[in-house]
């Protein structure tokens, strides 16, 4: 599995000098079956699904 951290910034300035902080909004993993998923910490315990756009989108059965 690969873990890859999405990062937001916040651009400042102190006495002239510009500045960056880094924050964590969440991560990225690729499974080894190649799922990619994206967990952003505002919305905690969902799991957002990343698909490549020449992909298409998969069709989803629905249960009855």
């Amino acid at each position: 599995m690969q873990l890859f951290d999405v990062c937001t910034k916040r651009v400042y300035e102190i006495d002239g000098e510009k500045k960056v902080n880094w924050y964590r909004a969440g991560f990225m993993k690729i499974t080894e079956r190649g799922s990619t998923y994206l967990r952003l910490f505002q919305q905690p315990d969902v799991d957002l699904y990343v698909f490549k756009k020449d992909a298409g989108l998969p069709v989803v059965q629905a249960e009855e």
